[in-house]
C-alpha cells in the first residue's frame, strides 16, 4: 500500500509533455547507466568531468556516454551529485574519489542496498531532467545519502522515440 502511494506521488509530478521513454527514464529507480545501455544497445560509460571536495561534501559532475565506435559518441545524460562526506560509507567515498565508476555501479559493486526518492522533474523542448536522493536502507550497516540532478538531452533519444507534445487529455481521449 505504501508503494502505491509513492507511485501516485511520482505520477502526479511527472511532466505531461514527457513521452513514454522519457517517463520510463525519469521514474527509473535502478542504475541509470544500465537503463541507458539497454536503450542505446551499447555500453554506456560514466566519464567524470569534474570532482572536488569542499565544505564537507564531494561535488561530482559526470556525463554518461553511449559509444557507437570511433565516429559516434552520444552524451545520453549529464549529472551533478552532492555527496556529504559525513553521511556516507568510507568504502563508498574511497571508490568515488578514484573516479572509476558511476555511483550506481559503485553501490552495486560494494553490495550496498539503497532506495531512491524522486524529488522533482523538469522538461522543456531541449531537455528532460530529474532530481532524486539515494539513501541506504535503515537496516544497512553502510550509510549512503546522495543528492543527484540528472539532465537528459532530448535529441539523444529522438531516434528511439518520437518526442510527443500530446497533453494528458489528448492521451486519455485516445485510450
Amino acid at each position: 500500500m505504501e508503494e502505491d502511494l509513492e507511485i501516485k506521488k511520482i505520477l502526479d509530478k511527472l511532466p505531461v509533455e514527457a513521452n513514454a521513454l522519457e517517463r520510463a527514464i525519469l521514474c527509473n529507480t535502478g542504475t541509470v547507466q544500465t537503463l541507458l545501455s539497454a536503450i542505446f544497445r551499447v555500453p554506456v560509460e560514466v566519464e567524470v568531468i569534474a570532482q572536488l571536495e569542499m565544505n564537507k561534501n564531494i561535488y561530482r559532475w559526470v556525463k554518461l556516454v553511449a559509444d557507437f565506435g570511433e565516429i559516434n559518441k552520444v552524451t545520453a545524460a549529464l549529472a551533478m551529485s552532492i555527496i556529504p562526506i559525513e553521511l556516507n560509507d568510507k568504502d563508498f567515498l574511497e571508490g568515488i574519489r578514484k573516479k572509476k565508476f558511476g555511483i550506481g555501479q559503485l553501490l552495486v559493486q560494494l553490495k550496498i542496498r539503497t532506495q531512491r526518492e524522486i524529488l522533482g522533474f523538469y522538461i522543456d523542448e531541449h531537455i528532460f531532467s530529474r532530481v532524486y536522493r539515494i539513501f541506504s536502507n535503515q537496516d544497512s550497516t553502510k550509510k549512503i545519502d546522495i543528492l543527484i540532478t540528472e539532465v537528459f538531452p532530448r535529441v539523444a533519444f529522438q531516434r528511439f522515440f518520437e518526442v510527443s507534445s500530446k497533453t494528458k487529455d489528448e492521451i486519455k481521449s485516445q485510450v
